[in-house]
């Protein structure tokens, strides 16, 4: 063969090996764009409340009277049977019902029993047939990681596999102590995470609800030999009480968060831990008057007694004093982890633990877990899932590669890359008056799904707080998340020190990969004309005032209201399509510019004094992240993604586990001592010690 055959038969295989590799990755793609997603929802989900009314009915024979029910087999049988339908189809949320049936099985078994056999045998069904974690088999739509949810499905799988022990559970041929002892270890996973890291979804007043369930069924009904656990899940609950303690202002808990719906971000009406708190802090009659999925369980284990007599939780008498105290103070703590820490720490890897962590931070496409994500998901066959279908786009075999994956993520920075709830260092000052709460320096210019970074909190309905939205106002936006209100298009650089916070925004022109709408071309505060006694804007500033409370805000531009929104108005669901006359959206428009928030109040000046003082405060700001303010004898520093200082001193940006007059603990102790008002709370989770007097 001479060299010009040689050459051409070269040419042909290469030729042949590019067409093979172009065939194959035609087909790797098509076979993953075919994967078609299954519903999360059932079409209808009829009377889903009646399974939780059946339970307050039963703990609570005085409104089962009050009421006229009668709890008889047609009673029993048509709660049941919608909640069935949820666990049998495998939708989304099942995890609520099973908390308020595996209740039902263990404190009113016999009941149910002697009234309805049908029910309960419709009960013992579902749960012998349900799915109860990822590495199960088959197909879903289920979210089993958040947080949340990850407790929720812990604790049924525990209490069913113990209460149907010596059954085998369809769904894997498991035994009920098999399951009893999954759940086991994922229930000790969750704890010790929460202990170490604090919540992944801080101060969320809509999921920590969906914590104390469980964390309610599992402190009474948990099996003796697994006291200890039981012990830690009293700390548990300790320090989530405690969160709720320190953040909530005049019982009102909105505070920066990990993840808050629209309607959560506007003062009380959203706060969804309110009948948690009315009855925590005996603040009105009737808090234990509702059905919802988990505070029925949190009630009825308060008011329930273990053989010996003693209740089965009490809440510690320091945190109902830490409640109540309306001093001047400023709380510091840090809540989660950095996806940059987690390889660090361990928590790359498919084991319960690292994924428990990962997923429980909503984080999926960061650089340090893309690679880990994909491989969990096709490891358990996860990709017909709706909530991680998306996924396909990059399932193919020519990338799924730890290196390659990983590189594209922190060059593209896509889109996704918000959703992961990070490390979040709170910084709050409480007066009598007001909570002005943010998370300092939270990756700038980054992504945000549900987070909300800064809030003002003067009680009730009167909510302040700043954002770029991720979407322009519409129909589809204003309740979405992200979307015109709830969380972020991008974050601020953010930085506070008492009664004064700071905000840079640095806006890009063109949307981000995966970004799927253009980006706001400005930024607004949601500062409510009907819910204060005063609103003033005048070219670059905004006041407000509130009974005796001060608000001033400086901008870099020129500041207006937009046109009452009936829209926007109805998603809040707060009373403010009752005010058509009254504005709520502050606009600063332009992609470079800052907002600093200023408090006082009427013990150190006048209104009149205060709107002076700030207007003729000296801001310096260069245009390109560079910001100082003087105010009141005091020179604010900061610089974009950089340092804060004030009066020359560096402010630390990342905190403490917690830092406050209550408690002082480093990230990761295994003790906390909390103390206020010869009170003190003592929880020490190595060696299972929980002390308060």
């Amino acid at each position: 063969m001479n060299l010009s055959s040689a050459a051409d038969m070269l040419g042909l295989i290469i030729d042949a090996a590019l067409l093979a590799l172009v065939l194959f990755v035609i087909y790797d793609l098509v076979k993953n764009l075919s994967v078609k997603s299954i519903p999360d929802l059932p079409e209808t989900d009829e009377n889903p409340h009646l399974i939780h009314d059946l339970l307050l009915y039963l703990e609570r024979p005085d409104l089962r009277a009050r009421d006229g029910v009668t709890i008889d087999d047609d009673y029993v049988v048509n709660a049941v049977i919608p909640a069935k339908k949820v666990i049998d189809g495998r939708f989304d949320c099942q995890d609520f019902r099973m908390q308020t049936l595996l209740r039902l099985m263990y404190a009113h078994g016999d009941t149910l029993r002697e009234v309805s056999p049908k029910g309960v045998q419709l009960i013992e069904d579902a749960f012998l047939h349900a799915k109860y974690w990822m590495t199960e088999p088959g197909k879903d739509s289920m979210c089993y990681w958040s947080e949340n949810h990850q407790i929720l499905y812990a604790t049924a799988e525990y209490l069913a596999g113990q209460y149907w022990h010596d059954r085998v559970f369809k769904n894997d041929g498991a035994t009920g102590r098999e399951h009893m002892a999954r759940g086991r270890e994922r229930i000790d996973i969750w704890m010790r995470q929460r202990f170490q890291f604090g919540f992944a979804e801080f101060n969320s007043s809509n999921y920590y609800l969906f914590n104390v369930g469980p964390a309610a069924n599992f402190i009474q009904f948990a099996a003796p030999g697994d006291s200890a656990m039981v012990t830690r899940m009293k700390m548990c609950l300790d320090l989530l009480l405690f969160d709720v303690a320190l953040y909530m202002h005049k019982f009102s808990f909105i505070a920066p968060t990990g993840r808050a719906y629209v309607n959560n971000m506007v003062g009380e009406t959203g706060d969804s831990v309110r009948k948690f708190t009315d009855y925590v802090w005996e603040l009105r009659p009737g808090a234990m008057d509702v059905s919802h999925s988990m505070l029925t369980s949190f009630f009825a284990m308060l008011n329930s007694r273990d053989s010996g007599g003693n209740p089965f939780y009490e809440v510690p008498p320091v945190l109902r004093k830490i409640g109540l105290d309306a001093s001047e103070r400023i709380l510091k703590a840090s809540s989660g982890t950095d996806t940059s820490e987690l390889p660090a720490l361990g928590l790359v890897g498919h084991k319960s633990e690292q994924m428990m962590h990962q997923l429980g931070m909503e984080a999926f496409t960061n650089p340090e877990v893309i690679h880990n994500t994909i491989t969990y998901f096709n490891k358990n066959d996860m990709l017909s899932n709706k909530f991680v279908n998306y996924f396909k786009i990059i399932n193919l075999r020519l990338i799924r590669n730890r290196f390659v994956l990983s590189r594209i993520s922190r060059l593209m920075n896509p889109m996704p890359n918000g959703i992961a709830i990070q490390r979040a260092n709170l910084y709050c000052y409480q007066t009598k008056g007001y909570a002005l709460s943010s998370v300092q320096r939270y990756h700038p210019g980054g992504f945000g799904a549900q987070q909300m970074l800064n809030v003002l909190n003067l009680g009730g309905r009167a909510v302040v707080f700043t954002a770029h939205p991720a979407r322009h106002e519409g129909k589809n936006t204003v309740a979405a998340y992200p979307g015109y209100w709830a969380g972020f298009g991008r974050a601020p650089h953010s930085v506070q020190h008492k009664n004064v916070l700071m905000l840079i925004y640095k806006l890009p022109k063109r949307r981000g990969f995966l970004e799927l709408y253009s980006v706001p071309q400005f930024t607004h505060t949601y500062l409510p004309e009907a819910y204060f006694d005063k609103v003033i804007v005048d070219g670059r500033y905004a006041f407000a005032q509130k009974d005796g409370t001060y608000l001033g805000i400086n901008a870099a531009r020129e500041l207006d209201y937009l046109p009452y929104s009936e829209m926007s108005a109805k998603a809040f669901k707060n009373g403010l399509e009752e005010y058509p006359e009254k504005r709520f959206d502050l606009v600063q428009r332009g992609r470079n510019h800052y907002w600093i928030y200023e408090l006082s109040d009427e013990s150190r000046e006048s209104f009149a004094d205060f709107t002076a003082r700030i207007r003729g405060n000296s801001v310096v700001y260069d245009g390109d992240g560079s910001l100082s303010c003087d105010s009141a004898g005091h020179k604010y520093k900061t610089v974009y993604g950089g340092a804060f200082t004030v009066d020359g001193v560096d402010i630390p940006l990342q905190h403490k586990r917690f830092d406050s007059p209550y408690c002082i603990a480093e990230r990761g102790a295994d003790e906390f001592i909390i103390r206020h008002a010869g009170h003190s709370l003592r929880l020490n989770y190595n060696n299972t010690e929980r002390d308060y007097t």
